[in-house]
């Protein structure tokens, strides 16, 4: 069986188009294989509106499960094509169109005036699609749970290493976070991939360079995947890369510009809206972030 590709990861495509590799199913779902392979964990996402990072949305209406993929089978990449040999299961990647998820293109971002109106919007969006053992507390008045009494006394010393541009406290305080929460995903995990997106984007308003960015994302995410499940170590590198999901690219650019606040209003309530409370921690991160630059001690 041969699916082809509707939108892949520019980045993903790069590399397919360049080398082989090989790999091995890491997991699948009904919607979803996840491969952990040479380059990264790679995803075949279907009845997915928003393609993340080395993924590939594939328009299937049969369910990944129904294919006779399973956990440790080989898989080979390279040509434009990812392949499960066992299960005779092939994606073509050639006429899918490319999406440039890393945040080293986002343009034409600043701070506007009504940046503090843009921040409200997101955490409205955050106590929207609050859940009652996520993260959200930590930016809104809902009770706190377990999680949170952890998480808050945590932040301090993470707000201050990207204050004062410090990788080495970075890691010590990402490594303290990182694990927090239940799931292959744990909240906390979720958090700070928001936390490095939110960061990247100020520091593209800011005129920050990327590289400068990366030190600081990067320590934070080798940190943070050292003390967590191997799927969700896989998503924090890829945050560390400055690697974002659409609607997160999106949301950064609609708060850090003069766009229209129902784009902004959509793109959030789209991120919060996945399930287990997932988006709403990733959310949290992103406020946080771009919460830092209205403190005592804003970015520099």
């Amino acid at each position: 069986m041969i699916e082809t590709a509707r939108k892949i990861c520019r980045r993903l495509h790069a590399y397919l188009r360049i080398s082989n590799y090989d790999g091995t199913v890491y997991a699948v779902y009904p919607d979803a294989v996840y491969c952990n392979t040479s380059i990264g964990m790679i995803a075949i996402l279907t009845n997915a509106h928003c393609l993340a990072p080395f993924s590939a949305i594939v328009p299937s209406t049969k369910a990944l499960t129904r294919y006779e993929i399973e956990e440790g089978q080989q898989v080979l990449l390279g040509n434009e094509r990812i392949e499960i040999p066992e299960a005779g299961f092939t994606v073509d990647f050639s006429q899918g169109t490319d999406y440039d998820l890393s945040l080293e293109s986002i343009r034409a971002v600043f701070l506007p005036n009504d940046y503090d109106i843009r921040l409200r919007h997101i955490l409205r969006a955050i106590e929207t699609n609050a859940k009652e053992d996520d993260l959200s507390p930590l930016v809104s008045d809902a009770k706190r749970n377990e999680y949170v009494e952890t998480v808050k006394p945590l932040l301090p010393k993470l707000h201050t290493s990207f204050r004062e541009q410090d990788p080495e406290a970075c890691r010590d305080a990402a490594g303290a976070l990182a694990g927090i929460g239940v799931g292959l995903i744990p909240s906390a995990d979720r958090l700070l991939c928001g936390y490095m997106a939110g960061y990247a984007g100020i520091s593209a308003a800011l005129g920050r360079g990327f590289n400068r960015v990366l030190e600081m994302t990067r320590a934070l995410a080798s940190a943070a995947a050292a003390h967590t499940t191997e799927l969700s170590g896989a998503f924090l590198l890829q945050s560390g890369e400055g690697m974002v999901n659409e609607d997160l690219f999106r949301l950064l650019r609609d708060v850090l510009s003069d766009a229209p606040y129902a784009s902004l209003v959509a793109d959030a309530n789209r991120i919060g809206a996945l399930p287990l409370g997932g988006g709403a921690d990733m959310l949290v991160g992103v406020y946080l972030s771009l919460s830092m630059i209205n403190s005592e001690n804003p970015l520099n």
